[in-house]
């Protein structure tokens, strides 16, 4: 019973309300079409612009900017130089790039498709990164690569490791298989 009092209470208040809006709206978009069409047939009432003498035309501001005094620049430090590295000549190519980078560089003399050449480089690129050395592969069987190594060091052994420090001095060759200890230990005294 109570929810039957709030529908007859309710619902007429909803219904006036919606169709209070609906009569509202209609009669504002029949009203101005309605007038505006009157006062067109009503009234002919024509509107001339008033002219304006040239004395009372206001000349356009120009904006004023405010004086700024010049500010010196802030100098930047320069930047300090990178030291040329100096090196021995008649180096190897990929020596004297790995030389640039690093005070010390491990060189691995491999033959392809051995297995141990291939475990033997890669003990040696895990000592040389453990104490921040560069490492150059060698492929003795490329004459390319092994041509300037051999000029300079004679015949190559493979697997073998040599050694470098600035300025293309051999500081080291181990021959045979060498481990990731004993590369690194051997690199790790040729920084001192």
């Amino acid at each position: 019973m109570n929810t039957q009092l709030r529908l007859n209470v309710i619902l007429p208040i909803v219904l006036f309300a919606v169709l209070a809006v609906g009569v509202g709206l209609f009669t504002l978009t029949r009203g101005t079409g309605s007038s505006s069409a009157a006062d067109s047939s009503q009234l002919s009432v024509i509107h001339r612009p008033t002219p304006v003498s040239p004395a009372k035309t206001a000349k356009p501001r120009t904006p004023t900017k405010p004086v700024q005094s010049a500010k010196p620049k802030p100098v930047k430090p320069a930047k300090p130089a990178k030291p040329v590295v100096k090196l021995n000549a008649g180096l190897p190519p990929a020596l004297a790039r790995a030389l640039t980078s690093q005070r010390v560089a491990v060189v691995s003399f491999v033959t392809p498709d051995s297995g141990i050449d291939e475990m033997a480089a890669m003990e040696a690129a895990a000592g040389a990164r453990a104490v921040g050395a560069a490492f150059v592969t060698v492929d003795v069987s490329r004459e390319r690569s092994a041509r300037p190594f051999s000029l300079m060091l004679g015949v190559l052994k493979a697997p073998s490791v040599l050694i470098f420090k600035r300025p293309g001095e051999l500081f080291v060759q181990l021959d045979g298989f060498a481990d990731l200890d004993t590369v690194a230990q051997a690199a790790d005294n040729a920084y001192s």
